[in-house]
């Protein structure tokens, strides 16, 4: 099951819209103070036990002075024969039906309402109903890679080290963390092989160092982690750039994620990923989503153009704010890009890097006559006429 539309009414710095969003990626760009995080937070907003309240209601709108909360309605499309066999018990209809919308608009379970075909429908159990539906999750921030972890922090819930835990299960080691703690010749085997799966993994999006690996040491019971470039000695996680530590973080996070979930059971909602990290790490970024949107919808926010992925072009939504609020263009790429450029102010005065090989022409800004520009030739016209 995916999203495919939302309309948004009456939230923080949207008065009204309705987005198109793509079976895979959907990409928000605009200027500071856009309306870009408030998208993606109406979005989160949606979640069952959101904090819903006529806090988030747009100063724009009537529903300000009525005291009414915002109305966040999804259309859900692409039901599979597993989405459908959950949904039936709620409602015959749903044997037959291609897409289906649900508005909220307020905090409990009875604010939420579900459409067929425009008609309201009643569901008997709306907290089971909405447990059938992709789960919206929000990053803003992301858990970054620590030095050192303990074996009982592993295991107490910490959230502070949930990313030393995923690292773990890119390792192949899922729950079972004791292994590599064992002082044995299994335990220094299974540490050497999470530590080939984990660098592994990483080599394979990390293009700007070929030769990175990722070391996990054990001594006693704290977990080590340490990284290699093949330019210096092992570092710590925080020895190294903030950027390639974020980097790092989010792909293990992101991708222990998906490695557990179902198809489509997520809904990734992401503010301005790669933010630390210069244009080659940033079309770097482009292809792990690429990868993580193979099984789940992404929606992120960028101001960088190195975040667009110019074969989808269609992905793009250029977000802009004006005296009626946020507004969205989804069609920021005609006229090669012009919507986009003129938004976020982007020149060709403004490169200063380009191919060896470069052709730059200058062409006249207004049409002339080709014989009036080039004499030459209605010259030997009149000759050829005489």
């Amino acid at each position: 099951m995916l999203i495919s539309k939302a309309h948004i009414k009456a939230f923080r710095s949207i008065f009204e819209f309705t987005i198109p969003i793509e079976p895979k990626i959907t990409l928000m760009i605009g200027p500071n103070e856009s309306g870009k995080t408030n998208l993606l937070r109406s979005l989160e907003a949606f979640k069952p036990g959101f904090p819903f309240t006529n806090n988030h209601t747009c100063q724009y709108s009537d529903y300000y002075y009525q005291g009414k909360c915002p109305e966040i309605t999804l259309e859900f499309s692409h039901l599979s024969r597993e989405n459908r066999r959950g949904l039936v018990p709620f409602h015959q209809a749903f044997k037959d039906i291609e897409k289906f919308m649900v508005k909220k608009d307020g905090p409990e379970p009875a604010n939420y309402h579900v459409y067929l075909n425009n008609e309201e429908i009643p569901i008997s159990n709306m907290k089971k109903f909405l447990d059938q539906l992709p789960k919206l999750l929000y990053f803003d921030n992301i858990s970054l890679l620590k030095n050192r972890v303990e074996l009982e922090t592993l295991y107490n819930g910490d959230k502070r080290f949930t990313t030393e835990r995923n690292l773990l299960r890119v390792g192949g080691l899922h729950n079972n963390f004791d292994l590599i703690f064992e002082d044995s010749t299994r335990g220094r085997r299974a540490s050497e092989e999470a530590s080939r799966l984990i660098t592994q993994q990483i080599r394979r999006v990390w293009s700007q160092e070929p030769t990175i690996e990722i070391k996990l040491n054990v001594n006693g019971n704290v977990l080590y982690v340490d990284i290699s470039d093949g330019t210096t000695v092992y570092d710590t996680p925080e020895s190294r750039s903030l950027g390639f530590r974020w980097y790092l973080s989010f792909y293990i996070n992101f991708i222990a994620q998906t490695f557990e979930a179902k198809a489509n059971e997520f809904v990734f909602l992401l503010d301005e990923p790669g933010i630390h990290l210069h244009p080659s790490g940033q079309k770097d970024l482009t292809k792990v989503m690429e990868d993580l949107a193979i099984k789940n919808q992404l929606l992120f926010t960028t101001h960088s153009p190195f975040m667009i992925n110019r074969e989808y072009p269609q992905r793009v939504r250029l977000v802009t704010k004006g005296r009626e609020g946020t507004k969205i263009d989804a069609y920021a790429y005609r006229d090669n890009w012009k919507p986009l450029r003129r938004s976020i102010g982007l020149k060709i005065g403004d490169l200063f890097f380009f191919n060896d090989n470069s052709l730059i022409l200058e062409v006249p800004s207004k049409k002339i006559p080709f014989m009036k520009r080039f004499p030459f030739f209605r010259t030997q016209e009149n000759k050829n006429n005489n």
